[in-house]
């Protein structure tokens, strides 16, 4: 019964790492694809222009130190 069950268990993780590396490669194949159909040389920039900056205008940037003589 024990062996049955260590069993199924190695099946379930040999699965699962199969199932990562298959979305995995194929994610890569949808992005070489998206990627050919642009001209060599092509540059696209993605703007986000409603994202807000997590810094007010006046924070400052300071860094804490100790003098060591």
């Amino acid at each position: 019964m024990r062996n049955i069950v260590w069993t199924i268990i190695v099946v379930w993780v040999v699965w699962k790492i199969y199932n990562a590396f298959a979305s995995k490669a194929k994610n890569q194949s949808v992005e070489s694809n998206t990627s050919s159909k642009r001209k060599e040389g092509e540059v696209k920039i993605d703007k986000n222009i409603d994202q807000q900056s997590h810094f007010r205008p006046n924070d400052g940037e300071f860094v804490d130190y100790e003098e060591v003589n």
